[in-house]
């Protein structure tokens, strides 16, 4: 089963790729946001890390224009 998402996973979601047995993540972004994708891969999921350009900026962008939102998504103060 391969896992396709825009950003690294966070903590939770990569405990899930792991317990689900998912054997390969695609990463859209992980400059943005950089979760626990090393950590699955050293459980034995193959991770590909794409950084796509365009993504990159479009979720740079979001960042920025929603910083509350953003921090709240991603567990920060």
């Amino acid at each position: 089963v391969t896992l396709a998402t825009s950003l690294s996973p966070c903590w939770y979601c990569s405990g899930l790729i792991r317990q689900f047995n998912i054997g390969r993540l695609l990463v859209g972004d992980d400059i943005n946001f950089k979760g626990g994708q090393d950590w699955v891969q050293e459980h034995g999921c193959d991770v590909t890390v794409m950084n796509d350009p365009g993504l990159i900026k479009v979720m740079g962008d979001f960042i920025i224009a929603n910083p509350t939102l953003w921090n709240e998504d991603i567990g920060e103060d």
